[in-house]
């Protein structure tokens, strides 16, 4: 055989970018591999708090109470949890309804780093730590039958060596091991005393999370621009221009790339990753994105209006953006037309502070239980007491200062009787249909 090297081509070399270790970000594994069907870690967060010193994590995942659940089992082991527990209760809704994860640290001679590519460089952030995430049940010990066994048993066996003579032997302890003991006793009840922090859970693909995201690379994609100022942007602003924005895109852009939309796109973009907005959150958006602090409000307002719905004094983009035509929704293919009345029914109920029932909903419109729970996620959120209420509720009270305020409340109102009349004409027609 011929000893010649060979070297393979290179077609292009791109820049590869190590950022500080400022982030400390951490890397949470879990203990199963999910499946698809699972959702578990992809439903709502109840609670997350976090240690600063110790470095503990705690997370807590709402269960599904309406499949695959007994509930008259889970009534019965939170009345038993919390009537053996000292502490607050553990279940304000009476009922098992959410499962906590603990930290647990490993210990690693590896470094562990996360990598971000947009096919023209490649950004790596080194991790502070990796931890394993376990179910914390430490609260079924309480009420585990085998405590009470081990009880009796131990005082039975007591009571069978009471004529037994007790021998104590001591044993002289090595230099320096009681000031050890004392150190990881002190250790322990410092970290016992130390404050849990309360921290606001961002899901995957919100703007806040991909905000996060962009911290690492946007000093390196700001550094490449200035390197090579005689990049030609001409076909970007082609493609810039002529691109369809859709709630999918939307999370993939960067907040460096968003600078390149028209003040339209840009308007779209936010309401995509933000599903509800305030005004004046929303013009701060827009300035972060290159909007001149000098636009107009009113020009902002005018492309507003045309793409997003007022709903308790906040912005959420308009059905027909989120599902536009021809398009079918993403788990049983429900037809465009369904989706916008079963979201805009959805907002209308929530609007007017009345109870959604994700069952009942599903049975007036002929809709999967997935199906709905994706629209109520793009407006709404369930709290503590397991009630759907809109994402946003507090009003800034910075569109009521706008000049012309009174006629966009006009438009708005106008707009919804329209709407719920159709709605409710479309729902009596299909009642007629079924009922012959």
């Amino acid at each position: 055989m011929d000893n010649e090297t060979y070297e393979d081509e290179i077609f292009k070399e791109i820049p590869v970018y190590l950022s500080d270790d400022a982030m400390k970000l951490f890397l949470l594994h879990y203990p199963t591999q999910l499946s698809k069907n699972d959702q578990l870690l992809s439903s709502n967060v109840t609670q997350c708090k976090y240690k600063s010193e110790c470095e503990e994590l705690d997370i807590s995942y709402a269960l599904d109470a309406d499949q695959n659940y007994d509930k008259g089992h889970g009534q019965e082991l939170a009345a038993e949890i919390d009537r053996i527990s000292k502490d607050k209760s553990s279940y304000p809704s009476g009922m098992v309804d959410h499962l906590s994860f603990e930290s647990h640290n490993t210990s690693s001679n590896t470094t562990d780093m996360i990598m971000y590519t947009s096919g023209k460089s490649i950004h790596l952030c080194p991790l502070k730590k990796t931890m394993i995430m376990l179910p914390k049940l430490s609260h079924i010990d309480k009420i585990d039958p085998k405590n009470e066994n081990k009880k009796s048993s131990h005082n039975e066996s007591e009571e069978e060596e009471e004529e037994s003579e007790q021998i104590m032997a001591k044993f002289k302890d090595r230099p320096g091991k009681i000031s050890e003991k004392k150190k990881i006793q002190e250790m322990v009840k410092q970290r016992a005393m130390e404050p849990w922090i309360d921290l606001n859970f961002v899901p995957n693909g919100h703007y806040f999370s991909r905000e996060e995201l962009d911290k690492f690379i946007l000093p390196y994609s700001n550094r490449t621009d200035q390197e090579d100022p005689d990049i030609t942007m001409t076909k970007v602003d082609k493609e810039v221009i002529n691109e369809n924005i859709n709630v999918v895109r939307s999370r993939q852009l960067s907040k460096n790339k968003i600078k390149s939309y028209s003040l339209e796109k840009k308007i779209k973009i936010h309401l995509f990753n933000a599903k509800m907005i305030s005004t004046k959150m929303l013009i701060n958006l827009l300035h972060k994105s290159g909007v001149p602090s000098d636009e107009s409000v009113t020009t902002i307002l005018t492309h507003l209006k045309e793409m997003a719905v007022l709903v308790h004094g906040n912005w959420t983009i308009k059905s027909e953006e989120l599902y536009p035509d021809n398009t079918i929704s993403s788990h049983f293919g429900l037809s465009f037309e369904v989706m916008r009345l079963l979201r805009d029914y959805i907002i209308h109920l929530l609007d007017s502070d009345q109870n959604v029932n994700r069952k009942n909903i599903g049975k007036i419109f002929n809709a999967p239980p997935e199906e709905v729970k994706d629209v109520l996620n793009s407006v709404a959120v369930l709290d503590k007491t397991k009630t759907w209420k809109l994402l946003v509720t507090d009003n800034d009270g910075f569109l009521e200062n706008v000049d012309n305020y009174d006629e966009i409340c006009k438009e708005q109102s106008d707009w919804w009787t329209r709407r719920v009349k159709k709605i409710n004409t479309w729902l009596e027609q299909k009642q007629i249909k079924n009922s012959m």
